[in-house]
């Protein structure tokens, strides 16, 4: 179904989201769909159906940073809605649309596995195990550090 309503993405997506340069830069819409479409099967789907939808894997307790606009998460940079707004910065150009909210984007990150799988330089999982009165904070990996009784 994804192909065949090709001719018809950058028409939708342009009245769906409001926005006409979708509709106007039909050619590219529809190269950029295709990577879309590609980029999805490569994991944010079963990310989305498993992890949010009916969560079932763990959550961790903490996720600290935020986001830094670097457009990793964003399917690494191939997101057909995303758009550069500086030499290193991008921003969701569907962002404001109430329609956003049931995408996988609202989730990232959930765990490890996400910061991992995108590379994303700006947030940590932190893992809330008591180890003598502190907690261990891990960086992009998970690190389980267990006391010894």
């Amino acid at each position: 179904m994804a192909y065949g309503l090709l001719p018809l993405v950058p028409f939708l997506f342009g009245f769906i989201f409001l926005k006409p340069k979708l509709t106007l830069q039909y050619r590219l819409t529809v190269k950029k769909y295709l990577i879309y479409i590609k980029e999805l099967k490569n994991g944010p789907i079963e990310h989305y159906l498993k992890d949010v939808i009916s969560h079932k894997n763990v959550i961790p307790a903490t996720i600290e940073g935020s986001c830094i606009k670097c457009g990793n998460c964003c399917l690494d940079k191939k997101c057909i809605f995303l758009e550069q707004s500086s030499e290193n910065e991008y921003i969701c150009g569907i962002y404001t649309s109430p329609l956003r909210r049931f995408s996988n984007c609202n989730s990232f990150p959930l765990n490890a596995r996400d910061i991992q799988r995108y590379s994303c330089p700006s947030f940590t999982e932190v893992i809330a195990e008591k180890t003598e009165n502190t907690f261990v904070k891990s960086e992009y990996k998970t690190h389980w550090i267990r006391s010894v009784s």
